[in-house]
């Protein structure tokens, strides 16, 4: 009998642990299901927070342009951050056209492309890259259908080449953007002087480091009468250079619920008008 007592009391225990690791996991697991019901919620919020820095950028580019050229430069600058339900939102501006844009090896117009390429290898040269590299970049807009070059969309599809290694993506990063339009100019107030260099003919690395000292420029006219450029080409300047920025990536960051996610949007300016382009998480 005492046996018996012995067997069932065991029984009745081996069955209330068989109970308690069964509802730690019930439990456990519905816990995992509101964390991840929770991340897709956060989630969703913060992308339509950031889509909502879009008025700020607005705010932001009118401001620059009313202000001038010489006036304190917003690019870069975190604004103050923005409360929401459960987090914050801040944003800063980057002025993109301070950059080779690869899309200039896409024009149309084989005079552009061709002073494209030579931009591009004389980049790679200050730089002291493998130009194979330059190479294999050309080869990413040979002609496609048609006979139409074909444009890149974002920075990380030169990741498919195999000379394009990290190391080569940090050092090319402050001096390549991919921007839709392959007629954009580069803004001399933004831009480092390898880029100036590479693309004006005939001026100096020396020369561009002296100009760049002298930035901002307000106008193409007093860009012009500087000395750097007094034996070069002023429509070939003209056509190459300007002192205002026309495309900027808006970088809007959202803390929610102690998760930080970063958000990056392509936005070009025309007149009065603006240019949403694409909206990415986490790469600029």
């Amino acid at each position: 009998m005492a046996r018996q007592r012995g067997a069932a009391l065991l029984i009745a225990l081996l069955a209330v642990a068989l109970a308690a690791l069964l509802a730690v996991g019930l439990i456990e697991r519905s816990q995992r299901d509101v964390a991840r019901t929770t991340g897709v919620v956060n989630a969703e919020r913060a992308w339509q927070f950031a889509e909502g820095i879009e008025g700020l950028a607005r705010d932001w580019i009118r401001r620059q342009r009313e202000a001038g050229a010489r006036a304190a430069l917003l690019d870069g600058r975190w604004s103050e951050p923005f409360a929401v339900p459960g987090g914050s939102v801040r944003g800063r501006m980057l002025a993109r056209d301070g950059r080779f844009n690869l899309n200039a090896l896409a024009s149309r117009d084989p005079a552009l492309a061709d002073q494209a390429r030579r931009t591009l290898s004389g980049l790679l040269e200050l730089l002291s890259v493998d130009p194979a590299l330059g190479e294999d970049i050309l080869s990413l807009f040979e002609a496609g259908v048609a006979g139409q070059r074909v444009r890149l969309a974002h920075l990380s599809e030169l990741g498919r080449l195999e000379r394009y290694t990290p190391a080569e993506r940090e050092r090319l990063r402050p001096y390549l953007a991919v921007l839709p339009d392959p007629r954009a100019r580069i803004n001399v107030n933004r831009a480092p002087p390898e880029v100036i260099a590479a693309a004006v003919d005939g001026l100096a690395p020396e020369a561009a480091r002296s100009l760049i000292a002298r930035v901002p420029f307000e106008t193409l006219e007093e860009l012009l009468a500087q000395p750097e450029f007094a034996q070069l080409d002023a429509g070939a300047i003209r056509r190459r250079l300007s002192v205002r920025s026309e495309w900027f990536l808006v970088h809007a960051q959202v803390a929610l619920d102690g998760t930080v996610r970063d958000y990056f949007r392509l936005v070009g300016t025309s007149g009065s008008r603006y240019d949403f382009r694409y909206l990415s998480q986490g790469v600029p």
